[in-house]
């Protein structure tokens, strides 16, 4: 084989891993059950205590999305004391457990960085705002399929290498970048909460020498996400 077909062969052979790494991911089915308000895979007292919080206005506890809809049982759009009574009902076996349908899985990245961007300027006004960039987003949701169904781990690729290699495959132009896994339910709340609760988690967000942000998740069961956010300069 001579040497200029080896270059062209090794640079169609990397066009086409690629090509193929960026494809568009089948949609996820969230798995969720009616009852279940808080989100934790049981109907239980729990979730009718919620409920009924909810419908009595007690410590302005609200509910948005699909824990809304989780709550409400009955299907007239609010959230009553009949509804807490159904979920405890069902929680006790009297009723059958009913799951949703219908309902497919959105990181949300806007509102998720945007969220971020909110809680960095609380703890200081002077960082600039984060870019969310498509390109990281992208990367971040392969990131997320590598390691529930691959490697079980942040730090290195399906093929070894080190995690940034997904970029340089990618074409994405960076200095500096850090990668964080999250594993959390669907709601994209949750995951800034564990990493504004984690002291690691808080310093590579509060790092102003990082300029843009993706964020990608990826779930074998519709249940338990596996979150993965992506930073770079």
């Amino acid at each position: 084989m001579s040497r200029n077909f080896k270059v062209i062969f090794t640079a169609i052979v990397v066009t086409v891993l690629i090509w193929c790494s960026v494809l568009p991911f089948g949609a996820i089915e969230i798995v969720r059950a009616y009852g279940d308000v808080d989100n934790d895979a049981y109907v239980t007292t729990v979730d009718a205590r919620i409920a009924l919080m909810v419908a009595a206005g007690i410590n302005d506890t609200e509910l948005y999305g699909l824990d809304f809809k989780a709550a409400d049982l009955d299907g007239d759009e609010s959230i009553t004391t009949v509804d807490a009574r159904l979920i405890l009902r069902t929680a006790a076996g009297q009723l059958e457990t009913k799951y949703m349908e219908g309902y497919e899985f959105d990181e949300q990245p806007e509102a998720f960085a945007e969220k971020i961007n909110d809680y960095r300027f609380e703890k200081d006004r002077k960082v600039v705002k984060f870019t969310l960039s498509p390109e990281l987003c992208e990367a971040a949701k392969i990131a997320a399929q590598e390691y529930v169904t691959k490697t079980g781990t942040a730090l290195v690729r399906d093929d070894g290498t080190y995690y940034y290699k997904l970029l340089d495959d990618m074409g994405i132009e960076y200095s500096r970048a850090d990668k964080m896994i999250v594993s959390a339910s669907f709601g994209y709340s949750q995951v800034v909460d564990k990493i504004t609760g984690d002291a690691q988690g808080e310093k590579a967000l509060m790092n102003d020498d990082y300029k843009k942000i993706g964020v990608g998740a990826y779930s074998a069961d519709g249940r338990n996400f596996y979150w993965c956010v992506i930073l770079t300069d």
